[in-house]
């Protein structure tokens, strides 16, 4: 039974938490496939992490934290993984919950959950990557179009996460 707008964990895997986000009205956020939070599961250099994300199958990673206002992807999954400092980010829109994302901690975005950076300590940046299948990838604010929702629905899911190699249909 899914919960919707509560951090939970995923039972069958340590350190993997999981958010369910309802459309607010604003946002569409993605009723089908929950953010996914990583605790602590990276702890190799930055290279070894771009390099990793690459291999498996993302497309090559930029380097920065996440808006400060509260934006979606329509077109894609988003991979951000944290390499330096900590940040307090706000998922599912204005009254979703915050998630710590603290190096070593890697957050899979499905299309259509908002996501705002809320405040960082010791200067927080990420990897920031989406799968290679996914050639254009929008960054929206505000309600979807009808061809944005649709493009949400439809919207390619990756078989696995790149960086602990878990298959993304198993932590729903």
């Amino acid at each position: 039974r899914r919960q919707w707008g509560v951090v939970e964990k995923v039972e069958s895997h340590e350190n993997v938490f999981r958010l369910f986000a309802k459309d607010d009205g604003t946002f569409p956020n993605n009723e089908q496939h929950p953010l996914l939070h990583y605790k602590d599961c990276f702890h190799d250099s930055q290279e070894e992490a771009e390099r990793t994300i690459v291999a498996g199958g993302w497309t090559r990673p930029w380097v920065w934290g996440i808006f400060d206002f509260h934006h979606y992807h329509s077109t894609a999954w988003e991979l951000l993984l944290c390499v330096r400092g900590s940040a307090n980010i706000q998922v599912g829109g204005e009254t979703g919950p915050t998630v710590l994302i603290e190096k070593g901690d890697l957050l899979l975005v499905p299309p259509g959950v908002a996501h705002k950076q809320l405040s960082e300590i010791g200067g927080f940046a990420l990897l920031g990557a989406y799968p290679q299948q996914d050639v254009h990838v929008d960054t929206l604010r505000g309600a979807p179009t009808n061809v944005q929702r649709a493009n949400i629905e439809k919207c390619y899911v990756p078989e696995a996460d790149p960086i602990v190699g878990h298959r993304i249909s198993s932590l729903y």
